[in-house]
């Protein structure tokens, strides 16, 4: 049985070339940009966890136990992380693509500054489509004051716009904070 502990080169490459802006639910370049150089592209992502395991062959790595992940602004915990990737043929991981990260288990999301949080049992990003999907347990966003809870958030990140949605048990439920007297009718 192989230890899980032991990263070899490619989890190694790959974390040294993946860039956070490609990866990132968050990230804290403006939605629907692309970013200013390459350099845009080398921000380091800081992995914590008890263990990791890598199969480059079914092109996936996950961390497992106290997972931490922390870009710049952006910090991500859970029991797991698995990242879904593509090498795109390459014989080195230079040319890496994330196709989709997985969080499960008490998933806690801080960005913009930690102004923000999200927080689940499984959090799903597409990277090609820039969507995260919030679900498990009492999936909730806060910013500032305002919070969002439902059954399922999906933060549609290149459009800036998100959908909560309720089941037959509960509905979606929304505390908003106005910035003037009068509350939301004058």
């Amino acid at each position: 049985m192989k230890d899980p502990r032991r990263i070899k080169w490619p989890l190694l490459a790959l974390l040294l070339c993946l860039g956070w802006a490609t990866i990132s639910p968050v990230s804290s370049q403006p939605r629907g940009t692309a970013p200013k150089d390459k350099t845009d592209l080398g921000r380091p992502i800081h992995i914590t966890s008890d263990a990791v395991e890598s199969d480059h062959s079914m092109g996936w790595v996950e961390f497992t136990g106290n997972v931490k992940a922390t870009q710049e602004d952006v910090v991500i915990t859970a029991d797991r992380i698995k990242i879904f990737y593509r090498s795109d043929g390459a014989p080195s991981m230079a040319a890496t693509t994330v196709e989709k990260i997985v969080s499960q288990g008490d998933v806690k999301i801080l960005f913009d500054h930690k102004m923000k949080t999200a927080v689940a049992e499984r959090a799903v990003y597409t990277a090609d489509q820039e969507v995260l999907v919030l679900s498990g347990g009492e999936p909730t966003v806060w910013s500032g004051k305002n919070v969002i809870r439902g059954k399922k958030i999906i933060l549609f990140q290149a459009e800036d716009r998100i959908v909560v949605e309720g089941d037959e048990n509960e509905q979606v439920k929304a505390t908003l904070h106005t910035g003037g007297e009068g509350g939301l009718i004058k």
